[in-house]
């Protein structure tokens, strides 16, 4: 028994070694980012039992609209493991997360829908191998979005939407911090 349970272990942590791939030709779009089973509604994950303190820090100079604010949700002050994960757990448990104020650090990329030709703005933070990726959609106050690929800090207020396909997540009321 004690053999079988070793196998499963071994088999289950070689899975999860694995699990990361080669980053895809389309890895710069907010489709890859967000992918469809992620941003489903039907798929809910408990609440965690503890839940993890964050370190406090301040929105000093970002703008008026979070001036004087401490982050809800400072990911800049997270190793890349860390940061990851959280932005995990904001795709599945969404409820948990809505009204903070989230400050995050990543790689600004565009995606246009084919379909509806709305242009999307995602901050994008990859795992610590590189290999993975999530991304959060902003939408800025001022509309001053950098050029692709720049990496970016984004300050916003986090809230979901829903299109007739799915539910959605966004950083609204977003700032750029510089």
């Amino acid at each position: 028994m004690k053999q079988l349970l070793k196998g499963v272990l071994l088999l289950c942590a070689a899975a999860a070694l694995t699990a990361c791939g080669a980053k895809s030709e389309a890895a710069s779009s907010v489709v890859t980012v967000l992918p469809e089973s992620a941003s489903s509604s039907a798929v809910t994950a408990p609440a965690p039992e503890h839940p993890v303190q964050l370190p406090e820090s301040s929105t000093a100079g970002a703008s008026d609209i979070h001036a004087g604010m401490d982050a809800d949700l400072d990911l800049t002050q997270l190793s890349s493991t860390v940061v990851y994960a959280e932005v995990y757990n904001m795709l599945f448990t969404p409820e948990s997360y809505t009204d903070k104020i989230v400050r995050m650090t990543g790689e600004y990329q565009e995606y246009t829908d084919e379909q509806t030709g709305e242009l999307y703005h995602s901050c994008v933070i990859y795992d610590a191998f590189a290999c993975c990726q999530q991304g959060v959609e902003f939408v800025l106050t001022d509309g001053d979005y950098p050029e692709e690929g720049t990496t970016i800090t984004v300050v916003g207020r986090y809230e979901t939407y829903t299109t007739p396909y799915y539910d959605y997540f966004h950083l609204v009321d977003g700032v750029r911090e510089k």
